[in-house]
């Protein structure tokens, strides 16, 4: 099979480096998504159980030309669903489509259920659930089958809303994106529900993001009773435990009490610290740190001051520990002139659909 997993914009390259890490090096980046190719349902189970930034995983059933309503029944009425589907499935049609002659979405929604069902001649969709997309790209159709049901930012420790959190695949990429490794501190001083700190333990712990999640494709009879069940004997061997030295910090106490309810939802309140503390009177004994922060923006939280404000004290606070490697995820276009030096590298990342920028300041290689 060919397997398609999406990522954030401007995530692409951390997602091939996560697969290539679990064992698929040989993937390429196309419109978003990362493609790996002949994967089985093993496969399936073990990047939904173990990738850190990907969306979702989905198999691409198949892909032909549709410019017209006729090409689209057709081409979605030839592929062998019975290898997938069960003959009392509940199928959902998702559809995008850019750049198209097909652009009506209903329509499309509609002409691929009929294709469907009528491959099966009838389809009573009494059983388990399959959410097909439909997915047109300059008159190509992509027909994807979701195999991960809600998207795997979802681990299962976050059940207590807080203001604008950021997602747990976005939180592991900007992890994955500095130079941060168990053996130095971390630090988010602006951690509101805890996401980013207990992102890095999971990591640093070695505990596969999916292993307190169940996914859609367990529910299928298409699918080997064993294949979720070798992902989580995976799961549950590399698993390890050693000491870390992760804190989180924020000047709202309901968010630490929330980020330390979290940490225990997610098996590491035993490796991670959350203090109720403003970030600019943060002080570290550690000559060598890391800190990655989604400070508060001025369209969700705070204001425009506040912001400018946040960038001058973490600039500050930057002087101070000469030592530390600083990162901030923020949208505010003058960081850097607040902060008070251009940033030693900078990526665009959108976060809940906003253009942020990935502000990198480095420190001094520590001496071997």
């Amino acid at each position: 099979m060919q397997l398609l997993v999406p990522s954030a914009y401007g995530l692409e390259a951390v997602v091939k480096r996560q697969l290539a890490l679990l064992g698929y090096p040989d993937t390429r980046a196309l419109d978003g998504r990362i493609i790996v190719e002949n994967a089985d349902w093993t496969d399936v189970a073990r990047i939904n159980m173990f990738v850190r930034s990907g969306e979702r995983v989905l198999v691409r059933l198949a892909e032909f030309a549709a410019e017209t309503f006729d090409q689209l029944f057709d081409g979605i009425k030839s592929i062998r669903w019975a290898d997938y589907v069960s003959p009392h499935g509940k199928i959902t049609v998702i559809t995008k489509t850019v750049d198209s002659a097909l652009t009506a979405h209903h329509a499309i929604q509609s002409i691929g259920k009929k294709a469907i069902v009528s491959a099966f001649g009838t389809l009573p969709e009494d059983g388990e659930e399959y959410v097909v997309e439909l997915a047109i790209n300059k008159n190509v159709c992509s027909v994807n089958l979701d195999t991960s049901g809600v998207g795997l930012h979802k681990r299962g420790y976050r059940p207590l809303a807080y203001t604008a959190p950021l997602k747990e695949t976005t939180a592991a990429a900007l992890i994955d994106l500095s130079v941060w490794n168990p053996d130095k501190m971390f630090t988010d001083l602006f951690c509101g529900s805890g996401t980013l700190p207990i992102e890095a333990a999971l990591k640093a712990l070695k505990i596969a993001p999916g292993i307190n999640r169940s996914f859609a494709y367990q529910n299928w009879v298409t699918v080997p009773a064993d294949a979720y069940e070798l992902a989580l004997a995976e799961a549950k061997d590399v698993a390890v435990t050693r000491q870390l030295n992760i804190i989180g910090a924020d000047i709202n106490p309901k968010a630490i009490e929330i980020a330390n309810f979290h940490a225990t939802q997610a098996g590491v309140a035993d490796f991670v610290k959350f203090n109720v503390r403003a970030a600019e009177n943060f002080i570290s004994r550690s000559s060598y740190g890391v800190n990655v922060s989604n400070p508060p923006y001025g369209e969700r939280i705070g204001n425009a001051d506040e912001v400018q404000q946040t960038a001058k004290n973490m600039g500050k606070l930057y002087r101070s520990l000469d030592k530390w490697n600083f990162y901030f995820l923020s949208p505010y276009q003058d960081f850097e002139k607040d902060f008070g030096r251009r940033a030693d590298k900078k990526r665009y990342i959108f976060n809940a659909g906003i253009k942020c920028s990935y502000y990198t300041f480095c420190g001094p290689k520590p001496k071997k």
